[in-house]
């Protein structure tokens, strides 16, 4: 299949977390389980909180929920353990805790639906096409992940791991790819407490705002049905 590149746009904070975390978004480290990857993660961010290595402040600030909210320097300075560590990836990952973690991510992530998701998020529409055409159940599909997103969710670029929180330009396009192909505009998933529609992901995320696509992908949503803001 060929691959039509796009212009992605990504943060500086985003970039971080994917220096923080580069060898362990390999396809080798990504077929272990849930369990196995998200505590690679945790160990991670103890090392670089240890290091001095400030890429984690986004993960704890976001996630933990003690220190959602604190400051670079706040999170830097306080202590850091191996169950904060454990706790911040398990939320940040949909789960409720590190006991969830444990009980649900005993298998790895389906490599079918992950290809899937890291193709939209470049924004090739052309590969994309490809594989819903191989496989049209995908885009019903959930993640494995606790926050159970559907492959619409992740256009919203809120809620989900924070690595995936990128932005093609053609957003709207590959947005309009997924609902013609039969995504359910309005399902939900369980990010910050559940209940969550791409529709309202969207607008409350930074990201495609800084992109300037908000507006644009939140046309197509709401010409296919979506309900709310």
């Amino acid at each position: 299949m060929s691959q039509s590149f796009q212009t992605v746009y990504v943060c500086h904070q985003v970039r971080e977390v994917e220096r923080l975390h580069n060898d362990l978004f390999t396809d080798t480290v990504r077929h272990l389980s849930i369990h196995d990857q998200l505590d690679r993660q945790s160990n991670r961010i103890v090392e670089g909180h240890k290091a001095g290595d400030r890429a984690v402040v986004t993960h704890i600030t976001c996630w933990h929920p003690a220190l959602v909210g604190h400051s670079a320097d706040e999170i830097m300075a306080g202590d850091f353990t191996l169950d904060d560590a454990r706790l911040t990836i398990a939320r940040e990952h949909g789960f409720a805790d590190w006991t969830d973690v444990e009980s649900r991510g005993v298998n790895p992530p389906d490599p079918a639906f992950e290809l899937a998701v890291d193709t939209l998020l470049r924004g090739d529409v052309e590969m994309l096409r490809s594989l819903l055409a191989i496989d049209p159940s995908l885009v019903h599909q959930r993640s494995g992940f606790g926050h159970r997103s559907t492959l619409l969710h992740y256009v919203g670029s809120n809620g989900v791991e924070t690595y995936r929180q990128r932005v093609p330009m053609n957003l709207a396009e590959v947005t309009r790819l997924l609902l013609e192909a039969g995504a359910d505009v309005n399902a939900t998933a369980g990010m910050y407490g559940g209940g969550s529609t791409t529709l309202g992901l969207l607008v409350t995320s930074d990201h495609p705002a800084k992109a300037g696509v908000t507006g644009e992908v939140k046309k197509v949503l709401i010409a296919f049905g979506a309900k709310g803001d």
